[in-house]
């Protein structure tokens, strides 16, 4: 899992129509994009410094045909940061 000063990275989603693969491919591509997945309805991004990269990943996804119509940010949970830091499952 990527990670941000340490722990796991937010994550944004992108609920959105259009060429999703074509635009997260070439989100992809972006240095500052360590992960970027088309899924239904939207694309699925973990972005270091997303606060300050959004409007460029919102210019480029309309720049692909995309129309963006809500951004979300997912915070890692406990489990996540468990599993970043022991590299086990709490369940383990």
């Amino acid at each position: 899992m990527p990670s941000w000063r340490g722990f796991p990275a937010p994550g944004w989603r992108l609920s959105a129509t259009g060429d999703l693969a074509g635009a997260a491919a070439k989100l992809s591509a972006r240095p500052w994009v360590r992960q970027a997945k088309a899924l239904d309805g939207g694309i699925d991004l973990v972005v270091e410094d997303a606060r300050s990269e959004l409007p460029v990943i919102l210019t480029d996804a309309a720049a692909d045909g995309v129309a963006v119509r809500s951004v979300e940010v997912t915070e890692p949970d406990l489990e996540a940061v468990f599993l970043h830091l022991t590299g086990r499952a709490l369940r383990d």
